[in-house]
């Protein structure tokens, strides 16, 4: 195993069909990570992996704990183990909060909030001390972005539940990964850009920094990030950040 590098290391990436969690996994890879991908769309998932010989699809829907079991036993078996679960999952809407129904609420929730957590309690029985779990949690927690509440509410409930991983089983290490805007991803296409000018026009408003990240370059960022971590397992990282430069 080469130090610095994911060289070996055994990664599972939960949501990683397009955006950071596609673009983490080829990055793994390039890396000579052994990696297991997981998301709903096979097709998809197969093309993250097509070229790889160390890539490995595992599909799986991440609100289904019977599925999460599934994918951690397939992902253990294929790779030896798991020394990294990166929960990429996660999606928003952009809706006032008075026009946000029962069933958005759900469906974020289900995603963003609760899929993180049956994932987590799915992998956790075959990490060992050096191993980590990742979650991808969001800027806009601590921005109050206009037309978002239920996409950022949704996360600042990932990040409280992140917090309490850590008090329950502090012989493991769980790592928010504060994310800013990035490109290309679908993230926008679920968003409903019918709403995206008066969007702009109230973060404008309220001063929330723009700028955009390029997806490949997070995707590398964070291998990087993760390869020290893994190499150190007697540091903790509670949190890592990454916004583009203004």
């Amino acid at each position: 195993m080469t130090s610095g590098s994911l060289r070996g290391r055994r990664v599972l990436v939960i949501g990683a069909s397009s955006g950071i969690g596609a673009a983490f996994a080829r990055s793994c890879l390039d890396c000579g990570a052994q990696v297991v991908v997981n998301a709903r769309r096979v097709d998809r998932l197969t093309t993250v992996v097509d070229g790889f010989a160390m890539g490995h699809v595992a599909p799986g829907d991440a609100t289904s704990r019977d599925d999460m079991d599934r994918v951690a036993n397939s992902a253990v078996d294929t790779m030896g183990g798991i020394d990294l679960m990166l929960y990429a999952a996660g999606f928003g809407v952009l809706q006032p909060l008075e026009a946000t129904d029962l069933h958005t609420w759900q469906t974020i929730y289900a995603t963003n909030v609760i899929g993180a957590n049956l994932a987590t309690a799915a992998v956790l029985p075959h990490l060992d001390r050096g191993g980590a779990v990742a979650y991808l949690s969001s800027r806009a927690t601590g921005d109050a972005n206009a037309l978002f509440a239920s996409y950022t509410a949704s996360k600042a409930a990932l990040d409280q539940c992140i917090r309490t991983w850590r008090v329950e089983h502090p012989d493991h290490r769980f790592v928010r990964v504060v994310m800013g805007n990035t490109q290309p991803t679908e993230f926008a296409d679920r968003m409903g850009l019918d709403l995206i000018g008066s969007a702009l026009e109230a973060w404008d408003r309220q001063a929330i920094p723009g700028g955009m990240m390029e997806v490949s370059d997070v995707g590398d960022a964070m291998t990087q990030a993760f390869a020290g971590l893994l190499d150190h397992p007697e540091i903790d990282q509670p949190e890592l950040r990454f916004d583009a430069r203004l």
